[in-house]
C-alpha cells in the first residue's frame, strides 16, 4: 500500500485541527468585544432597549429584563444597533 494516501489523511487532519484553533480564537476575540448586562450576562439584542448606569470604571450597561432589578434610574438609555450599523449612525437616544 503507498505511503501517500496516510500523509494526506495526516495532513488534512493537522488543516482541521489548525482550523478549529482559528475559529476558536477568532469566537472567543468577538465575544470579548461584546457589551453584556451587568447583572444577566446577556448580549443585548439589535433593537433592544439597554440602560447605562455610571459606574466606578465608566458605564454599566443593563438589559430591558433587568432594569427592575436597579433601584436607581439610568444616566441614559438607548436602543442597541447592528455593529455593522454603528460606524454609520450614533446610537438613538431615548431618554
Amino acid at each position: 500500500m503507498p505511503v501517500l494516501p496516510l500523509r494526506r489523511k495526516a495532513a488534512r487532519s493537522a488543516d482541521k485541527h489548525l482550523e478549529s484553533a482559528l475559529l476558536r480564537r477568532s469566537v472567543g476575540a468577538a465575544q470579548d468585544r461584546r457589551d453584556r448586562c451587568a447583572h444577566c450576562h446577556r448580549t443585548p439584542l439589535c433593537g433592544e432597549l439597554v440602560h447605562l448606569y455610571p459606574g466606578d470604571s465608566g458605564e454599566t450597561l443593563v438589559c430591558e429584563l433587568c432594569r427592575p432589578l436597579r433601584r436607581e434610574s439610568p444616566a441614559r438609555s438607548e436602543l442597541r444597533r447592528s455593529t455593522r450599523l454603528a460606524a454609520l449612525w450614533t446610537p438613538s437616544r431615548c431618554t
